[in-house]
């Protein structure tokens, strides 16, 4: 963990450092944006569409250009519910640190599409019975490494640009999670992937 935050903190320094380089053709900013999330596979029944939210900075690199370079480096609130009653597992909340690295194509109307990969570093996760408020177990087993692909559609304003994307899971995060008096029963060499929605704005 502490590896990944040095490796953070220097890509955020050499990407600010290449924007003040040329301010006339890149741009660093913020972005903020909702989720929708789910957990798809096969270990975990019955799953459901979970709410969250993302924020975090962003830079494009050569932004008069049609074809350039998208970088984001944000915290990543998502996870899953479940329909499993009143005494089943109701939700798994994740909260990720993700570092995407995307090539940008800009099309005639300046709108933007951008894709290409993300490397996740899991920070925390709890699992949830029922509509008790407090988690039941924290710090699950699943692997903390994910490796997903993302796509971006930029549709650009005034004073903010409008992000609509997906990011869709590659690797399988179970780590032979087997959970006691959990109900239902985990398959621990079933699968587990993350997918997500995004709507967010970046300044």
């Amino acid at each position: 963990m502490r590896l990944f935050l040095v490796i953070i903190t220097i890509s955020i320094i050499q990407l600010g450092s290449f924007a003040q380089s040329d301010l006339s053709n890149s741009k660093l900013g913020i972005k903020t944006s909702f989720n929708l999330s789910s957990i798809t596979g096969s270990a975990l029944m019955n799953p459901k569409v979970k709410f969250g939210y993302t924020a975090g900075s962003y830079f494009i690199s050569n932004t008069k250009k049609k074809t350039s370079v998208y970088a984001e480096i944000i915290g990543n609130f998502k996870g899953s519910n479940f329909n499993n009653g009143d005494t089943g597992y109701s939700k798994i909340a994740l909260f990720y640190v993700d570092a995407s690295l995307l090539p940008l194509f800009r099309l005639q109307n300046d709108h933007a599409i951008c894709i290409g990969p993300t490397v996740s570093y899991l920070g925390l996760s709890s699992l949830y019975v029922g509509e008790k408020k407090k988690s039941e177990i924290d710090k699950l087993n699943i692997k903390p490494w994910e490796y997903s692909i993302a796509l971006y559609y930029h549709v650009p304003k005034s004073i903010v640009t409008f992000q609509f994307g997906t990011k869709v899971g590659l690797r399988n995060l179970n780590n032979n999670l087997s959970l006691d008096d959990i109900y239902p029963n985990i398959n621990p060499n079933g699968t587990i992937r993350n997918i997500s929605v995004e709507i967010g704005m970046i300044f």
